[in-house]
């Protein structure tokens, strides 16, 4: 994919200009939201970037995952209860296999499809108003869907989420950074024994972290200013919108 105008550098990494600063303002973007409600990065970053660059869709989407997660993990990691991740992570080991398997089988069509799917998911369990039973079962199946979601689009966190609605924001925020943390480890790894990390996706997703960083920054100084309902219905709309797109 290529654009006018572009330079040297962008000619490099096998990129236009203005689709590396479309990607650059979307997970400025998603890390503000993940920053402030505890996960959106992928839910913003994936409708929004598979049709700008399918290429960068899951894998730099989960590398910038793991590194927004560990920045949280340092902020509330007195906050994480193993009762409440430990058996997701048990379950997210053979949905990380189904979703890399999907991955290598499914054509681009029905990445979208199933991606924009996620996404509406994912809006629908921010919205939902119940909360299931957190028992060791719906955990490990929780983490099931995890990996399936995560390791086709980077959205691993709405089945988990479900399951936390109860907990207090910081606690949420805690326990979720460190299961992105583990799990987003799990998929990289699963995704680069496949041949599904290059070298180039290392050499782009360098180029992105300013935004990333950027994005992290603006929301810790503003998102405790802002109310964050306005924050969370606005992403939801964002996304909602972008994955009907995907749709059509």
């Amino acid at each position: 994919m290529t654009d006018l105008g572009v330079s040297p550098f962008m000619s490099v990494l096998d990129m236009g200009l203005v689709t590396w600063l479309g990607c650059s303002a979307i997970l400025l973007l998603g890390s503000f939201v993940q920053r402030a409600t505890g996960f959106g990065l992928a839910v913003v970053g994936a409708p929004l970037m598979l049709p700008l660059e399918p290429r960068l869709v899951p894998v730099v989407l989960v590398m910038f995952g793991l590194m927004v997660s560990l920045m949280m993990l340092r902020q509330y990691r007195h906050e994480i209860r193993l009762d409440a991740i430990g058996m997701a992570l048990v379950g997210r080991i053979p949905g990380t296999v189904l979703g890399t398997w999907l991955l290598l089988i499914a054509p681009l069509a029905v990445l979208e499809t199933t991606i924009a799917g996620i996404v509406l998911f994912a809006v629908a369990v921010s919205l939902a108003r119940f909360s299931l039973p957190v028992t060791r079962g719906t955990l490990f199946l929780a983490g099931v869907l995890s990996g399936i979601f995560g390791t086709v689009s980077a959205i691993g966190g709405p089945p988990i989420a479900l399951l936390m609605q109860r907990l207090p924001p910081d606690s949420i925020r805690g326990n979720l950074a460190a299961f992105f943390t583990v799990s987003a480890t799990m998929t990289l790894c699963a995704l680069g024994l496949v041949g599904h990390i290059s070298l180039w996706h290392i050499g782009l997703a360098v180029t992105f972290v300013p935004a990333i960083l950027l994005g992290n920054g603006l929301a810790k100084v503003l998102s405790p200013r802002m109310d964050p309902r306005i924050i969370r219905l606005g992403s939801l709309a964002l996304c909602t919108t972008a994955a009907i797109g995907l749709l059509i």
